[in-house]
Parts: structure tokens; C-alpha cells; sequence
């Protein structure tokens, strides 16, 4: 007779492949912060059994969920902790189902469809269907990836959410900003949650809060089709687990080093006029990194307790061309956490985070072309980050409700402290920009950004409808200073150059002078947000599942004063999915629409609420070297000559309706997805196909609409100028503002139509198709690969600024003027055409394993840049933006050097770039512990291929405007190969 317990071991190495392949699988997003574990129980006869007990047993915690099977004999599990479980099903008259290894993942759902058999039944007798688990959700088309700590140990894969992100279909790598792209988004319109703790980073949006590494379990990343709970993004969500403890109490040491010794260094950069462009061949570095973790039981089956520490350290030579600072980077990284299993269905859970950030070092001088370092020049030292704390309570109802509720705070501090006074000098008197500053900080900042979080959970199970409704505040205070580093008045950032037609003091044109930029900044303020969401995941057959959903946000943005400058309420975004079962649970179709919305970023709050002033004093051009270049002074600014003029940009006055139409909308995307999903070879190969289109409907862009509030006041009689107007907006709506147009202290409504501004609707659209297939091949080798078409068109990024490097979300030069967007449609930086990806590992031995990971991905778009020529397109005389006012820009416009239009992205693209990765770990036992060694080699092959482009096509010379021979020269290269020494001893 043939015992149930044999017919699972089938089954049980079907989930340990499904576990094993997990990072290929689009995931649903079942449950934030745990997993679920559902299915269907049945007879031999195919009769759905009901109340049928099934339990769940966490094997490390002592922990237990029971339930009873319904009419349909279904089941559902929620809320259960991440790990791996022990499942028995029992009925009066059947023999017991006891499966040994259920893998439950955060966000996921494992579907485990039992068959049971009556007691003494002859088994050989009657086909056998068993059990087993589905490798594709019916009840989701959430598209992303899940990745195990387990999986981590085989893959070469760097520490960090963005490394583990590249592992999913449709997302890429950007370069300028060290983030991904997620869906043709800006690289600032993702979010990153751990314990459900939002740990994006608070003033940019761009990247994450740097954690301990070694301390995170698992962690999922949605690309697309994502239930309403999670809001705030425009891109992808990332949402991690930390570990924890379990009822044996265990320690591991961890050691990882990538040493000088074994890593390349690209040649250094030379433009083609022959002079210093990039220093690569004298940078050093030498990373460590150590942790040491504890997780056990405090009261067994009811208290854990978890802990790493994880100091790392950056020794390193950051060689430039006249200087080369020699240095080193700490951070002292924890991470703990405390779970408290009031009873087996209520838990309580405690995070705290460190995340501090040292740098010191010394400035000596440097010659780059004989690499000799010369004398010590100053020091400098730095002090970033803060501490993070989270509490999380978990509860089970009844067998039809549970609840959820997360606090958390974040607090991330900046100590900028120049050990020097000299200001930072940028000159381009001899060709290319050329620095000239031997400054230890050209900016002296202190902030503080704290980010209090409150959400809440509810999930009713109703017949065939699963119900969840949800609540999610979120406050940050921004207290931010920062001025430019100098003596006195001779502070600023200083830029010898020459100037350009139409400069602010009309200097001639061609003939050199200098600016002493001066900018300081200022606030003390907050941006808060509230949102309510719903969903239905309705069973409207045994085939077909509809998720419904709708998520409700408003948030405001303060000045210093606590006036709201930004208001914005109303923001509706329905969440739908539609999913058919094909047959058997082994396949399915499904369609998708989603409407996401991006807040105003906190970033907005220094730059356009804060009290910011911004003056350019000009100068005559002082003392030069042999060469012509600027001699600098004692005090480090540069040689200067006679006082020219100065320009006004911002005053440091704060105007809340003059900084903000007052009709302001949020910025929002659309989102539509059609795939299939299924599996193939019994359940030995799952293969995905996904069709995607994104379309950004509205965005929020800062414009300065002086030169069109002068031409509308001088049309409608009002004797008034309005100097720069930096506004923000949504482009392609009216401007509704109050201002004082007659000096009588009483601000009047000022409505200037869409039609009149004439600014271009904010375009930005994306499509892909993904393919994926994962599988395994044998019992040794297991692979996820994908290909993805994509194309990212339009005339606007989002939030940043890729191709000229402009970091400042919301802030950028797109907008600023009508001018500036002339021809700016066409492909934008993140389009990249094709994307190849596989990464697995092979068992070469039980002790033995290599991993792999391979990226191969078109170029990205080059444009060309110059000055917008006068009396053209939005320039032309007539036009109310005929003041040409973004000339005063440097090289931004999509015009080449002579003038002629130069639509976006349209002059080819970079090379195709090609990433392999490769590791090698080795599995031993000591002493009876487990020991892991693994060596891993980044860029294996040592490619220097270009990651991005000089795209300025112009320059200003002695004579004027000139072509610059450096557009399309490599700017920027994928980093030189290293390799990673790591050993991991638990004990």
C-alpha cells in the first residue's frame, strides 16, 4: 500500500524547486509584512472535503494556525510569520496529510491543493493525483520577484535593494543616480519599505536608507500591477523582511573583503583635445565588512530576539587631477529585533535600525599625468544618518478577519564639517570644465529629516469576496540649512569662464569673466500624507478572480511658517485586475489598470518653499597663470577684477501664492498590463509573457513664468514686474496665483490661461513585453532568465534629470522655461530597447556551488545640447516667451551647436552593455557548524564599456558659441572588475 506521507515527497521536492525558483515568479502582494498558505482539499473522488483541520507549524518559532476547510473544502492561512512550516491536514475517516517543508514568503501566497484518502483504502488501485503546490497564483497578477537570504548565499549578487531589483524583468540600471528604473519611471519614483517601515531615502526619494545587509530574510519587488496599500510611487515597490528569531538560539559570523589586490582599473580618461578628463588609474580602494548576529528565544515558543551588528569600512584614494584625497569611510550598522507571540495569533513585533555614516580623510596635492602625490593640503570629515524604530502588531480574529497595524520613525541627520574654508572653483577658460579648488566641502549643511509613519490593516474573508481596507499616514519634518563654503564675502561657487549672448550683465560675448554664485538655503517645515484604500478580491467562478480596488491620498507640502504651499487632496486611484484559470490551476490569463500617484517630494520643501536665496555677483576676470587660467587667492577663491553686476535669482522671501498655482493637481500615471502566465514539463518550467503600457497623465514642474506675467500684465494694464517667478505647476493647465500687481500690500487673483502660457503637455509613455521563463534542469541546476522589449518616449524624465545629471527632484531644467522644451520629445534616458537577463546557480557538488548572473542591455539615448538660439520657435519675436530667458542655462536645450533643432534622444545611443557576474561558494563543516566561503567576481570580464555620454554639443569659447568636440565622448564607465572574499560561520 502506498502511505500519503510517499505520494508528498512528489510533492515536497515540487516546492523545494518552487522555493528554489522563487525570483522568477510575479508574486501577489497578499500580505504585507508575512505570507499565506491557501488551498483546496479533496477525496480521491473528487469531492471537495469540508471541515477538514488544517494546521500549519512553524519548525524554528513553535508556533501553530489551524483551520477548518469550508463547504468547498478551501482553506486560508494569513498572517503567518516568513519560513518554513510543518502542514497536517486531518478528517474523521482519512488517512492524515503531513507535508514537511512549506516555504512561506513575504507577500506570497502558496496555493498547497491536497487530495485525502479513506482510512484502508488500497491506493494502487485508483489514479493517483496527490498533492501539490501551484507555481502560478490564480488570484494575483502582481508582477515582480521574491528573493530569499538562501538564495542570496548562491547568486553573485551585491548587497542592496537596487542589485536585487535588476534581477526583475523591466527594470535597469541608471547610472547618473546609482538607483534603478522601474517601468520607464524616474529612478526617484520608486519606494522601499523593511518590517513595513518606509525606508526610502526621505529627501530625494532616490535609493534606500543603507541597512546592515545581513540582517534582511527576504525581499520582494513589485514591478507593476500593485494592489492599493501601496501608494507614493509611480515606479516599483520593494518590500523587504527582516530575520528573526526562532527557539534555538544561533550566532554566525560574517567577513567580507574585496581587497586592492585583486581589483582592475580602468584606464583614465582623456577628451579629445588631450587634456585630464577622469582619474581611474590612481584610485584605490579596500572594502571590509564584519557582522556578528544572535536569534534565539527569550521565553521559548513565545519571545524571539534578533541582532546583528555590522560594521563596514571603506579605505580608499579618490585620485582628481591636481588633488587626491586619501581617506576612509565608516558606518556602523545594526539592526534588531524583538517578537512577542502574545498567543499564537496575536504577535508583536519591535525594529530598530542604525545606520550611521563616517568619512574622514586628508587632501594632498596630485599631478594625474605622472601620478605623483604632492603636499598635504587640509583635511576633511563628514557625518551622515540616523536611527530608524518600527513596532508592528499582527493579529487573527477569527478564521475570517485579521488585522494589522505598523508605527514607525525615521531619523536621518546631515553633519557637514570643512575642515577647510576654501570655496569650491569650477573653470572653463581652457577648453572643458577644469577644477581648480582644493576645497575639503564646498557646502556647509546641517539637516535633520524625521519621517513618522502610522498604518493600519483590516482583511474580512466574506463567501467569495476577501476584503481588505487599509490606512496610511505618513508626516516628515525638514529642518535643512545650507550655505556655500568660503571666507567672508569671497564664499560662493566660482565659475571663470566665458561669457555667453544675452548673459545676465551683458558682459561681451566670448570675453571671459567671473560668477560667484551664492546660494543659501533655509526651512524648517513638513509634508504630510493620508490615504485610504479598499480592495474586493472577488471568486466570481472557479475560474475567473477580479481584484477590486481603490486608493484614496491627499498631501500637503508647509513653508517655515506652517502655511500649506502645496494642497492637494482628491486623489483617486482605482486598482483592477482580472485573472481566468485556463484548467487545472496550472495557467492563466489576466488584465490589469492601475492608477498611481507621486507626492510632492520633500526636496521641494528646501527648494521651492524654503527661503532660499540665490545671487550671481560678476566679475572682470583677475590674475591667469602661463596657461591662461585663473590663479587662486589665499583664501581660494579666484583672482578677480573689476565688479560687474549681479543677479537676482531668488530673494529668500516666501510668497505661498506666488511659489504654487493654486489649482495645483497631483502627478499621477496610468498603468494597463495584459500576460500569461503557465506551467510546463509537470511544474519543471513556468514561462511568463506580460504586455505593459504606462502613460504619466500629469505632472508637477517648477517654471519661472516672469517673461509671460510681464507680457500678460502689459496686455491687461497693470504697471508691474514680477522679476523671477518660480512656480509650480501642473504644464499644459492655467496659472491661478495671488499677487500684489499695484504695491497696496493687498494680493489680487491672477488667472493666466493654458492656451496664452503655451507650455507643451508633460509627455512620458512606456511599453514593454516581458518573456521570463525559471525552471529547473535535473536536481542540480536551477535558472531564471528573461528578454524584455521596451521603448520610454516623451518629453519629460519625471522627477529627475538623467542626462545632465540633475539630482533634485521636481527641481529640475525641465519646465523652466517654454524654451527649454522645444524639441524635447523623443526617447527618454532610461529607454532601453532590450534587455537580457539569466542568473541561477549549478550544484557541482553538495558542497560545491557556482552562481551566475548575466545582464546584457541596449544603449541608452544620446541628444545633443546648446544654447537655444534667439528669434526661433518659442524664442521668436511675438512669442511670450521671446525673452529667450533659458540661454542664461549653460548648454541645455535640444539645439546643436549651430543652432539647428535637436530633438531628443534621436543621435544614437551608448553601447550595448554587458554584465557578467560570477561565484563561487564552498560548504563545509567545522567543528559540526556549517561554514560558507564564497569568492565572487564582478564584471567578470573587466568590460569598461560606457555607461553615458558628454551630450553637450556646444561650448562657449573666446569667440563666441563653438562646437564642442567632446559630445559624444564616454563620460561615465561600468565600474572595473573586483572580486569579493566572504565567509560565513554559524554556529
Amino acid at each position: 500500500m502506498i502511505t500519503t506521507s510517499n505520494l508528498l515527497k512528489r510533492s515536497a521536492c515540487a516546492l523545494a524547486v518552487a522555493s528554489a525558483m522563487t525570483i522568477s515568479v510575479p508574486t501577489l502582494a497578499n500580505d504585507t509584512f508575512n505570507g499565506t498558505v491557501k488551498g483546496v482539499v479533496s477525496s480521491a473522488e473528487q469531492q471537495q472535503l469540508a471541515n477538514a483541520t488544517v494546521t500549519l507549524k512553524h519548525k524554528t518559532k513553535g508556533i501553530s494556525r489551524s483551520i477548518k476547510t469550508a463547504e468547498d473544502g478551501s482553506y486560508t492561512l494569513r498572517k503567518l510569520p516568513i519560513g518554513e512550516y510543518t502542514l497536517t491536514i486531518e478528517k474523521e475517516g482519512y488517512e492524515q496529510v503531513l507535508e514537511q517543508d512549506i516555504l512561506v514568503t513575504v507577500g506570497g501566497s502558496i496555493v498547497f491543493d491536497n487530495t485525502m484518502y479513506s482510512v484502508g483504502t488500497n491506493m494502487e488501485t485508483i489514479e493517483i493525483t496527490g498533492s501539490r503546490i501551484a507555481r502560478v497564483d490564480m488570484e494575483s497578477s502582481t508582477g515582480g520577484i521574491v528573493v530569499t537570504q538562501a538564495e542570496l548565499k548562491r547568486l553573485p549578487v551585491e548587497s542592496g535593494f537596487e542589485a536585487i531589483a535588476l534581477l526583475s524583468p523591466g527594470v535597469v540600471s541608471n547610472g547618473e543616480f546609482a538607483a534603478a528604473s522601474i517601468g520607464g519611471s524616474s529612478s526617484a519614483e520608486n519606494a522601499y519599505y523593511l518590517n513595513g517601515i518606509n525606508i526610502t531615502n526621505i529627501k530625494t526619494g532616490i535609493g534606500h536608507i543603507a541597512l546592515p545587509w545581513e540582517g534582511v530574510a527576504q525581499t520582494e519587488v513589485m514591478t507593476g500591477g500593485i494592489d492599493p496599500k501601496f501608494g507614493g510611487a509611480l515606479g516599483g515597490i520593494v518590500n523587504a523582511i527582516s530575520k528573526s528569531g526562532s527557539n534555538e538560539w544561533e550566532f554566525e559570523a560574517y567577513a567580507r573583503i574585496d581587497p586592492e589586490a585583486t581589483r582592475s582599473h580602468h584606464k583614465n580618461m582623456i577628451d579629445r583635445e588631450g587634456n585630464y578628463f577622469s582619474n581611474s588609474e590612481q584610485d584605490e580602494s579596500t572594502f571590509t565588512r564584519y557582522s556578528f548576529s544572535a536569534g534565539g528565544a527569550l521565553i521559548e515558543d513565545t519571545l524571539f530576539f534578533y541582532g546583528v551588528y555590522a560594521p563596514q569600512k571603506n579605505d580608499y584614494e579618490a585620485a582628481g587631477s591636481n588633488t587626491i584625497d586619501i581617506g576612509e569611510t565608516t558606518s556602523d550598522r545594526y539592526l534588531a529585533t524583538v517578537d512577542w507571540f502574545i498567543t499564537d495569533d496575536h504577535s508583536l513585533t519591535a525594529t530598530a535600525i542604525g545606520f550611521t555614516n563616517k568619512g574622514k580623510g586628508k587632501t594632498y596635492a596630485n599631478d594625474w599625468e605622472t601620478q605623483e602625490v604632492g603636499e598635504y593640503l587640509s583635511d576633511y570629515k563628514s557625518r551622515t544618518g540616523g536611527d530608524i524604530f518600527g513596532l508592528t502588531y499582527s493579529g487573527i480574529i477569527n478564521d475570517d478577519m485579521s488585522v494589522e497595524v505598523v508605527a514607525g520613525r525615521t531619523v536621518d541627520k546631515t553633519y557637514n564639517s570643512a575642515t577647510s574654508s576654501d570655496p569650491l572653483v569650477w573653470s572653463r577658460l581652457t577648453g572643458g570644465w577644469v577644477k581648480l579648488s582644493q576645497e575639503s566641502a564646498s557646502s556647509i549643511t546641517e539637516a535633520e529629516f524625521i519621517r513618522d509613519q502610522l498604518r493600519a490593516d483590516f482583511n474580512w474573508t466574506l463567501d467569495d469576496h476577501d476584503i481588505k481596507v487599509g490606512f496610511d499616514y505618513v508626516n516628515i519634518d525638514v529642518d535643512y540649512v545650507n550655505s556655500p563654503n568660503g571666507v567672508d564675502d569671497r564664499a560662493g561657487w566660482w565659475y571663470p569662464m566665458y561669457a555667453w549672448q544675452g548673459n545676465p550683465v551683458d558682459h561681451p560675448a566670448g570675453q571671459p569673466f567671473i560668477e560667484q554664485r551664492v546660494r543659501t538655503d533655509f526651512t524648517d517645515s513638513e509634508v504630510n500624507s493620508t490615504a485610504f484604500y479598499i480592495q474586493d478580491t472577488w471568486t466570481v467562478t472557479d475560474q475567473l478572480t477580479l481584484n477590486l480596488g481603490l486608493r484614496y491620498s491627499s498631501v500637503y507640502n508647509t513653508v517655515s511658517t506652517g502655511e500649506k504651499y502645496v494642497d492637494v487632496d482628491n486623489q483617486i486611484a482605482p486598482r483592477l485586475q482580472a485573472i481566468y484559470d485556463l484548467g487545472e490551476g496550472t495557467s492563466k490569463v489576466y488584465a490589469t489598470f492601475g492608477r498611481y500617484y507621486q507626492p510632492v517630494s520633500a526636496n521641494m520643501n528646501i527648494t521651492q518653499g524654503g527661503q532660499r536665496r540665490d545671487i550671481s555677483y560678476y566679475y572682470e576676470l583677475g590674475d591667469v597663470d602661463e596657461n591662461g587660467q585663473s590663479i587662486l587667492l589665499p583664501d581660494g577663491s579666484p583672482s578677480t577684477g573689476a565688479y560687474i553686476g549681479e543677479e537676482v535669482v531668488q530673494t529668500g522671501e516666501i510668497d505661498t501664492g506666488m511659489i504654487v498655482s493654486q489649482d495645483l493637481e497631483a502627478m499621477y500615471s496610468d498603468e494597463i498590463t495584459i500576460g500569461y502566465q503557465g506551467e510546463f514539463l509537470d511544474g519543471d518550467l513556468v514561462y511568463g509573457v506580460r504586455g505593459i503600457y504606462r502613460d504619466l497623465k500629469q505632472s508637477i514642474e517648477d517654471t519661472n513664468y516672469a517673461p509671460v506675467m510681464r507680457k500678460w500684465f502689459a496686455e491687461n494694464g497693470i504697471d508691474s514686474d514680477p522679476g523671477y517667478a518660480y512656480i509650480l505647476n501642473n504644464p499644459g493647465t492655467d496659472l491661478e496665483v495671488f499677487y500684489d500687481t499695484n504695491g497696496d500690500g493687498n494680493a489680487e487673483r491672477i488667472v493666466i490661461p493654458a492656451d496664452y502660457i503655451a507650455l507643451p503637455d508633460p509627455k512620458r509613455k512606456y511599453g514593454a513585453i516581458e518573456n521570463t521563463v525559471s525552471g529547473n534542469i535535473g536536481k542540480d541546476f536551477y535558472y531564471n532568465a528573461s528578454y524584455t522589449w521596451s521603448h520610454s518616449w516623451g518629453n519629460t524624465e519625471g522627477l529627475v534629470r538623467t542626462d545632465n545629471g540633475q539630482a533634485d527632484p521636481g527641481w529640475t531644467t525641465s519646465y523652466d522655461y517654454a524654451d527649454l522644451m522645444d524639441h524635447s520629445s523623443g526617447n527618454l534616458p532610461n529607454d532601453r530597447r532590450h534587455s537580457f537577463k539569466m542568473n541561477g546557480y549549478y550544484n557541482i557538488t553538495d558542497e560545491l556551488i557556482v552562481g551566475f548572473n548575466m545582464r546584457i542591455t541596449s544603449g541608452v539615448p544620446i541628444s545633443k545640447f546648446s544654447r537655444h538660439p534667439v528669434g526661433v520657435d518659442s524664442c521668436v519675436e511675438g512669442s511670450v516667451w521671446d525673452e529667450c530667458n533659458s540661454r542664461g542655462y549653460d548648454h541645455v536645450s535640444f539645439y546643436d551647436a549651430d543652432g539647428n533643432p535637436a530633438p531628443r534622444g534621436t543621435f544614437g545611443e551608448t553601447d550595448w552593455l554587458k554584465e557578467f557576474d560570477l561565484s563561487l561558494a564552498y560548504n563545509i563543516s567545522v567543528a559540526g557548524n556549517p561554514l560558507e566561503l564564497k569568492a565572487t567576481a564582478y564584471n567578470l570580464f573587466n568590460f569598461d564599456t560606457q555607461t553615458s555620454v558628454v551630450q553637450a554639443n556646444a561650448r562657449d569659447g573666446a569667440n563666441g558659441q563653438e562646437v564642442n568636440p567632446n559630445w559624444g565622448m564616454t563620460s561615465g564607465r561600468l565600474g572595473a572588475r573586483y572580486i569579493s572574499f566572504e565567509a560565513r560561520y554559524a554556529f
